[in-house]
């Protein structure tokens, strides 16, 4: 059955399928069947032995829980917390969802790491947003469900509440790296008013759905359409960065 399956998941993420660029449904069961501990890109065989590692933990963290990320996406969160290692701050995620990423993060630094979410789905969307993606209170967990999933690891420190009024505890931190998985146009502006001018120079800023949430991109391209930074695209994903500067 999966040598029947995993072609056409990989095929209708390419087609133009109903005329829908990148296919939204194809990246949507994709993500679905990867999220289901199966990786849709299986690069090992062109890999060196450490990047096999960080395919295997994501292949694992999959298998443990539901995270929306493709094997591509979570491959470069991993990578880029590696790199900016050397730089100073903290790291931080808004968006947490079950904590698979977070536990991504967190298995690739020693760093505090700061937890932001509702942990009672997404709030309500603007007219900015695309009314046919995401509802109010999709991708809910509960903190109580995050925390039992990341009991074994130390020195994470967990915000409940609409971002950004849970930040009053880190307004005088620095930060290295922030991964944003918020889906909607506020939510997405406000994290980038708060955490950019708190970025260290050479920091960086991961954003998911970027190219696929109207609310996102309309959020990142306004922000920084009067600073230095360029907005990144990386190619196979729904994802963006920015390095401070």
């Amino acid at each position: 059955m999966e040598k029947i399956i995993r072609p056409v998941v990989k095929w209708l993420g390419t087609t133009k399928l109903l005329s829908i660029p990148r296919s939204y449904v194809g990246k949507k069961l994709a993500y679905y069947y990867s999220s289901q501990g199966k990786m849709i890109y299986d690069f090992r065989s062109s890999s060196s032995r450490g990047d096999v590692k960080i395919i295997d933990l994501i292949k694992q963290i999959k298998g443990e829980t539901e995270m929306l990320l493709a094997d591509q996406e979570a491959y470069l969160i991993y990578i880029t917390v590696k790199k900016t290692e050397k730089i100073e701050g903290d790291v931080a995620e808004v968006g947490v969802y079950k904590g698979g990423s977070a536990k991504l993060i967190r298995e690739a630094t020693k760093k505090s790491l700061h937890l932001f979410d509702t942990f009672e789905g997404l709030p309500d969307k603007c007219a900015k947003d695309n009314p046919k993606h995401f509802q109010k209170g999709d991708y809910y967990a509960s903190l109580e469900s995050v925390k039992s999933y990341l009991k074994n690891y130390s020195n994470i420190l967990f915000y409940k509440g609409l971002f950004p009024s849970t930040t009053e505890l880190v307004k005088n931190t620095r930060f290295s790296f922030v991964h944003l998985d918020v889906d909607i146009y506020e939510s997405t502006l406000n994290c980038l008013k708060f955490f950019y001018p708190r970025m260290s120079r050479g920091g960086v800023i991961i954003s998911h759905d970027y190219p696929a949430s109207k609310g996102v991109k309309q959020a990142f391209d306004e922000f920084f359409k009067d600073k230095l930074e360029i907005i990144i695209e990386p190619f196979g994903t729904d994802q963006c960065l920015i390095v401070k500067v």
